[in-house]
């Protein structure tokens, strides 16, 4: 049983399309349980995430909700999230203790420059708080001794961040339309298909199905991990 106290995550970069919603989406909120309020005011997003302006983020991270909160801060916004956790810390500087602010890293250089101007903007006691961390890896062996690896672990050594080992394998963001997925109403639904349903499916179909659940249980393991690794 996890008894941990409740975290608030901060979905931030310094660019933008390196997956700030997925990680809200694929791995902190089924890991958090916590809903997903979105910072994007120039490009409002229309999904399930509740709209806030930055008033109203500095007032989440101030208030600490007893189940916390995951905000997800769009590129244009970034200036304004970083004042309201400027401001926020001003007043209450044990914010870090409960606070993770998530940055993920594609395997480009791009990304990594966007880490370095984030750790820069940030209070220095914030920057322990930041759990950088990469997305969409074909495998944990592209980042083995590549340029970009020995980069990102430079910038986050030199910043005072953690850049977090457990990486978001391509594999595990499952496609919302694919039909194995609709048809067991999620990621979820069908990883958790029992072998006597498989069993009497048509013959034609149990090939699928036995390789879409292994697919599935793989992906929410994946996330797991990570969430685990990004909650630390």
């Amino acid at each position: 049983m996890n008894t941990r106290a409740p975290m608030n995550y901060l979905a931030l970069s310094g660019v933008g399309n390196v997956g700030k919603t997925t990680f809200c989406r694929y791995v902190l909120a089924p890991g958090s349980g916590a809903s997903i309020a979105t910072l994007e005011s120039h490009s409002p997003s229309g999904d399930e995430a509740a709209p806030i302006d930055s008033g109203v983020l500095a007032a989440h991270l101030f208030a600490a909700p007893p189940g916390g909160v995951i905000l997800d801060v769009g590129v244009g916004d970034v200036h304004e999230a970083l004042a309201a956790l400027a401001l926020v810390y001003r007043q209450d500087s044990g914010l870090s203790a409960r606070l993770r602010i998530i940055t993920p890293l594609l395997c480009d250089s791009k990304s990594v420059a966007g880490l370095r101007w984030l750790l820069r903007q940030l209070p220095d006691a914030l920057r322990p708080a930041v759990r950088a961390v990469w997305n969409r890896v074909r495998s944990e062996e592209e980042l083995k001794d590549s340029d970009i690896a020995r980069a990102a672990r430079s910038v986050a050594r030199q910043g005072g961040a953690q850049l977090c080992l457990a990486p978001l394998c391509e594999s595990a963001l499952y496609d919302p339309a694919h039909p194995l997925v609709r048809r067991y109403g999620g990621v979820g639904g069908l990883a958790n298909v029992s072998d006597e349903e498989i069993r009497a499916a048509p013959l034609s179909d149990m090939s699928a199905l036995l390789a879409g659940r292994d697919a599935a249980q793989a992906a929410l393991a994946n996330c797991r991990e990570v969430y685990a690794a990004l909650a630390e």
